[in-house]
């Protein structure tokens, strides 16, 4: 088989994109080789596995070299000319969608060549480009602070010097909002990695740089100046506070000030700005399960109404978002809802993934109805590779056989999900004592109610209660406790 870069990098392009990418390859303007273009053509015949028998350097060579004999470095520099085409394409495209980028350089164009009245008219373009709504994201200030940087160039070329001072002025205004809002995503970076990697809480330079911030001034001069400059700089430091202090009041300016801007912003930038949200819910489930449940089904349900399920409208829905959105509406009970959700959302799932996540879903929903017969079915269709899923179709396995009253699978059951938290070697010691004080009470339900153990309501519950907040499933086992005397 042939195995280089430049089939890596094909490998990897949508069918349109291999489509645009052999108009490329056949533009005199972007190549003028025929040999790669004979080369591009027959390797397209082998998307997208790029597998087959005849798939080799030879044969692939043999096609485009029709009377030649094989030459091992004139293959490979055929094959480098062709990747290198794979770059330029790739460069194009992205280009493409960077429309402010492509403004920017036709301006410098038309101010080097002194075509003054386009370039004027441009620059206005250029600033409706940045202002306009759904396009703004975390480098809007950024973007101001450039036009202004080429403004200045222009004013410096046609020696209007007293016109130059207050484009500095201006400039320096945007670039110390360009840095504080870059800050306060650093800072934001830097909890969520603490979070999640169990990191200690250092004294960085970065975090006292940000305390000392007189943030009121800086408001104070946005407000007085630009109210679409204010609002969308206050909602970068809200999002700021949230995420370092996690307050509820923090979490109801942001979530206020960013429901009311959504307009603003491009696809990418909400997405994000509405995973804060989401983050918060989830991180605040364990202190208040009905209440921020509740109002994450509601975050979810303006996700879809905004149509931010996918960071990019073209890609795949991630498998944990769809998860999440589903598993959070079923343990609130809105189970025709959640239904209706994964039936109509599981195809914008990845290919390899989206069959075993609508098998676990549908699963649930039979096991939530008391069919635990076609739900143990169901369960049994599901492939799903990841170990959280893998764990958490464990679970189920559990909950079903404990309701259905079949002590015995139950038994065998709860033995094979000890064996796999011990087994695995990738998740903290914490991470599994969670998920093996589940397994220790519902050894004690098993027992008491097939008679070896003689445990009451209150028992359980205070030695659930003493494990919380690092029991999971704790609210299952209450009603499960809740069953005997």
């Amino acid at each position: 088989m042939l195995k280089t870069n430049f089939i890596d990098v094909i490998k990897s392009f949508s069918k349109e994109e291999i489509k645009k990418f052999s108009e490329f390859a056949n533009s005199p303007y972007h190549n003028s080789s025929k040999s790669v273009i004979k080369l591009v053509d027959q390797v397209k015949k082998y998307y997208p596995d790029f597998e087959n028998r005849n798939f080799t350097k030879e044969k692939i060579f043999a096609k485009v070299f029709a009377a030649g004999k094989y030459n091992d470095q004139v293959m490979r520099n055929l094959l480098s000319d062709a990747l290198q085409l794979c770059y330029d394409f790739l460069t194009a495209e992205y280009l493409k969608k960077d429309k402010f980028a492509e403004i920017r350089f036709i301006l410098t164009e038309l101010r080097t060549r002194n075509l003054d009245a386009i370039y004027d008219k441009n620059l206005k373009l250029a600033y409706k480009t940045v202002q306009k709504e759904h396009s703004l994201d975390f480098l809007y200030f950024e973007n101001l602070y450039k036009l202004e940087g080429e403004v200045f160039m222009n004013e410096l070329t046609h020696n209007r010097q007293e016109s130059v001072y207050p484009v500095v002025v201006r400039q320096g205004e945007l670039l110390t909002y360009d840095y504080l809002s870059k800050l306060i995503n650093h800072i934001i970076d830097m909890k969520v990695n603490e979070t999640y990697y169990s990191i200690k809480d250092t004294d960085s330079f970065t975090k006292g740089l940000f305390a000392s911030l007189d943030i009121d001034s800086v408001l104070g001069k946005l407000k007085a100046s630009s109210e679409k400059e204010y609002s969308v700089f206050l909602l970068f430091y809200y999002r700021a506070m949230l995420s370092l202090n996690g307050k509820e009041e923090d979490y109801l300016k942001f979530k206020e000030l960013y429901l009311s801007n959504t307009s603003l912003f491009n696809r990418s930038t909400n997405y994000n700005l509405i995973t804060t949200l989401e983050t918060f819910c989830i991180d605040n489930i364990k202190i208040n399960s009905a209440k921020y449940r509740a109002e994450l089904n509601q975050i979810h349900r303006k996700s879809i109404e905004l149509d931010l399920l996918k960071l990019y409208e073209e890609g795949y829905l991630n498998l944990l978002k769809f998860w999440n959105i589903f598993i959070n509406s079923v343990e609130i009970n809105q189970i025709n809802w959640a239904e209706e959700f994964a039936e109509k959302h599981y195809t914008d799932l990845e290919p390899d993934t989206k069959e075993g996540a609508i098998n676990f879903a549908r699963a649930i929903i039979l096991y939530k109805r008391k069919d635990y017969e076609k739900a143990l079915e169901m369960l049994n269709k599901t492939k799903l590779s990841q170990f959280l899923f893998k764990l958490s179709i464990k679970t189920f396995y559990l909950r079903i056989y404990f309701e259905k009253g079949d002590f015995q699978s139950a038994g065998f059951a709860l033995d094979s999900y000890k064996q796999f938290l011990y087994k695995n070697k990738t998740i903290s010691d914490a991470y599994r004592n969670v998920y093996l004080n589940f397994a220790a009470i519902y050894n004690d339900l098993l027992r008491t109610a097939s008679g070896e153990k003689s445990m009451g309501k209150n028992e359980l519950t205070a030695k659930i209660e003493t494990l919380s907040p690092n029991v999971y499933n704790k609210h299952w086992l209450i009603d499960m406790s809740n069953n005997f005397k």
